[in-house]
């Protein structure tokens, strides 16, 4: 059984990044996909060689093990030789193009990385090899404008693209499992990071935030415009209204993730905008209007 080259087989340094592998992988793999080049024998063992190639060196544990079988060759030639090595088996790989390809890949691939069968287990060196299934434990970073209103983003897991739809009222520490997608074919669980609101705080589903009111209409009454995540509102103010208090605005809160209907509180402290300059009229008026208080 021959040693295979993997990076000669996609062409790139040894030490080339993990990201210049994808990209030349999907460039190679695009040039020699089947679909392009129908009853080409050639063009289809050349794309068996580069998905296996991908396979390997494109994922940074395999590949790490690989580069170590490369400088222990010999060693794991011998292991072979000696009887310990596992049985064959086919796989099907997907790709970065959402294709599956099902031709098995090369002995040397299925030996060294196929796993199993034999009496000692899979692993050239002593150490043993894991099949079963486990949980792959992850974590997404969301925006809290993502969070609120719902999104749909594309993760990336050892080479192969999943999609989350995520509901709104995404909250932080929230759990999302995906079966089957974690190592082994075990389950992939994804941990929530959601960002602050911009100018508000999150206290369970109901938000905080600031009503500026400038002093005449903090003094007389009247209506303010108020930003929150559900766009912007009209605020009645009622005259006399004092810096420090709170309105309390029913169902202008977060969304409830498990209860789409359901939405907290928008609680906004009034905050009133006393006026710095005042021109000669404005501040004899207000002369006035103090005389007049005493």
């Amino acid at each position: 059984m021959d040693y295979k080259d993997y990076y000669k087989v996609l062409g790139v340094d040894k030490s080339a990044p993990q990201a210049e592998i994808k990209k030349k992988y999907r460039k190679l793999a695009l040039k020699y996909h089947p679909d392009k080049n129908p009853d080409d024998a050639e063009a289809e063992k050349r794309f068996k060689e580069l998905s296996e190639a991908y396979e390997v060196i494109g994922d940074a544990e395999k590949r790490k093990k690989y580069d170590e079988l490369g400088a222990n060759w010999k060693q794991y030639e011998q292991y072979q030789n000696a009887g310990y090595g596992g049985g064959r088996r086919t796989r099907t790989y997907g790709g970065d193009f959402g294709e599956s390809f099902n031709g098995g890949f090369s002995d040397f691939f299925e030996s060294f990385f196929g796993g199993g069968g034999g009496a000692r287990g899979g692993d050239p060196f002593g150490r043993p090899t894991q099949h079963t299934a486990s949980t792959t434990r992850a974590s997404l970073p969301l925006s809290f404008h993502d969070a609120f209103h719902g999104v749909s983003k594309v993760v990336e897991l050892h080479g192969k693209k999943i999609r989350l739809n995520i509901k709104r009222g995404a909250r932080t520490g929230q759990k999302l499992k995906v079966k089957g997608k974690g190592k082994g074919g075990g389950d992939l669980l994804i941990e929530l990071k959601v960002g602050e609101p911009y100018g508000m705080k999150l206290d369970g589903l109901n938000l905080h935030g600031a009503l500026q009111v400038d002093l005449y209409t903090a003094v007389l009454g009247g209506k303010v415009n108020l930003q929150t995540p559900h766009g912007a509102l009209t605020v009645p103010v009622a005259a006399g209204t004092q810096p420090g208090g709170k309105l309390r605005l029913r169902g202008k809160g977060m969304p409830d993730y498990d209860k789409p209907d359901v939405f907290g509180d928008f609680i906004a402290e009034i905050k009133v905008t006393i006026p710095k300059k005042l021109t000669a009229e404005q501040k004899k008026l207000f002369e006035k209007l103090r005389d007049t208080e005493a």
